[in-house]
């Protein structure tokens, strides 16, 4: 009886000890942060979206973190469509963001240029509240928010001043 006493005495404090010695070794190990982040230079990124929309993005500098993706002096273009900014702030996932500084939205049937506008290029919608000049077919337009969609092309701008060539 007594030996059994000492075995369980002896198994006790081993356990304890070998648990101490793995929670020590435990905390001198790295950890992984749920956070990544990274930069690249000169990118190229294909997105992909409804109606047959197929995205390419391009940017001197891309700056990630989580499922965010900033692009400085971005280049976001479709076959037809074509919008340059200063930045671009896009998350992966949704494909919806924002761009700003010197936007410009090109196509063949008209020309955009505004400070910010918000995106979806999924949906092909570029939309914003500040003031937008729009030239098409022969006149130019100045608003102060407006709505492009760009698959089927729908303009929409509020508070509209036309003037015509």
């Amino acid at each position: 009886m007594f030996r059994t006493v000492l075995m369980s005495l002896f198994l006790t404090i081993a356990s304890v000890m070998l648990n101490s010695y793995v929670r020590s070794a435990y905390k001198h190990m790295p950890t992984f942060k749920q956070e990544e982040e990274s930069t690249a230079q000169d990118v190229m990124i294909k997105a992909y979206g409804k109606a047959g929309l197929e995205w390419t993005l391009r940017g001197k500098q891309l700056y990630t973190k989580n499922d965010d993706v900033l692009l400085i002096s971005a280049l976001l273009q479709t076959e037809k469509e074509k919008i340059t900014a200063d930045r671009a702030f896009i998350n992966r996932d949704t494909l919806e963001g924002y761009v700003e500084g010197n936007v410009e939205i090109k196509s063949e049937n008209f020309y955009a240029k505004t400070d910010r506008a918000n995106i979806n290029l999924k949906e092909g919608k570029v939309w914003g509240n500040t003031n937008v000049f729009l030239k098409e077919e022969g006149k130019e337009t100045y608003g102060e928010s407006f709505t492009l969609e760009l698959r089927p092309l729908k303009i929409i701008i509020k508070k509209a001043k036309v003037r015509l060539e």
